[in-house]
């Protein structure tokens, strides 16, 4: 057998604690915690001699912060005054309020569905009645801000 050991049993290192003993008093003892505790460089802890620096002057008076009210100019809305039609129009912005050229897309209306309907009751019942919904001319434009994607204004054609 070797030094230090039995058999089935390992030998207790001197800093670590015994287990017959409470560990909430022996933690702090021993080689690793004595060795960090006596550094030159720390202030006296074991013995309760570290002092604390002491707190700022207390400031008796009051001081007052006087907010001065902050005054929000509204600006005027910007009516959208431009002809519009189903190309895109040079306008200003109502939402970003930068001068653009409007993006157009267009949408079925009224008018495609009108024309789709009176086609067929005519007799054009073989594909030629939905010629209306597939064409540009008959639909209706919206107007869309290309900066912010804004709806600006729908053109209607009926």
């Amino acid at each position: 057998m070797s030094q230090g050991r039995s058999q089935g049993h390992v030998t207790a290192q001197p800093w670590a604690p015994s287990p017959h003993t409470d560990t909430a008093q022996t933690w702090m003892k021993g080689p690793p915690f004595e060795a960090f505790f006596s550094s030159p460089d720390l202030p006296e802890l074991q013995k309760g001699g570290y002092e604390y620096p002491s707190p700022p002057p207390y400031s008796y008076r009051e001081t007052t912060v006087v907010e001065e009210p902050v005054y929000l100019v509204p600006q005027p809305p910007i009516i959208v005054a431009g002809i519009f039609s189903s190309k895109p129009t040079s306008t200003i912005c109502p939402s970003c309020r930068q001068h653009i050229t409007t993006q157009v897309t267009y949408r079925l209306g009224k008018l495609s569905y009108l024309l789709c309907t009176s086609l067929c009751m005519v007799g054009c019942c073989f594909g030629c009645c939905f010629v209306p919904l597939f064409v540009k001319v008959f639909k209706d434009a919206d107007h869309y801000c290309p900066c912010c994607q804004f709806h600006i204004y729908r053109y209607k054609r009926l």
